[in-house]
């Protein structure tokens, strides 16, 4: 039989028990062998809790970048309904001033005060 192949394996595991020495031998073998799987699966559990902590790490990330678009809009729309209410504001103080709410009725409506003459020019249609 091959050595390394199955028939070889279970002749081997088969055969009678080994001496003092021989044992010793294996047992030293058996424990560098499971030295080195111990070591591969420490690596691998490495391996897979860096993986998870990158990926969480750029989730977060990701999260955190659409959050400050999403603020820099709204800070954005903020800034221009502030400057609307501030217009807004203006011209609710203008509305109650009569001085300057007279002269903008009399333009609008085409009336006149005593003594004006109210002239109104007119233009063709366009055809």
């Amino acid at each position: 039989m091959r050595r390394g192949s199955l028939g070889h394996k279970i002749v081997k595991f088969a055969a009678p028990p080994l001496g003092r020495g021989a044992r010793i031998k294996r047992e030293r073998t058996m424990l560098r062998v499971m030295s080195a799987a111990g070591r591969m699966i420490a690596l691998a559990a490495v391996l897979l809790v860096a993986v998870s902590f990158s990926i969480q790490a750029w989730r977060v990330g990701a999260q955190n970048y659409q959050l400050h678009k999403q603020i820099d809009v709204v800070e954005d729309q903020n800034r221009q309904l502030t400057a609307e209410s501030v217009k807004l504001r203006k011209d609710v103080i203008l509305s109650r001033d009569p001085e300057y709410l007279v002269p903008l009725i009399h333009e609008q409506l085409g009336l006149t005060k005593p003594h004006e003459v109210f002239i109104q020019v007119a233009t063709p249609a366009p055809k």
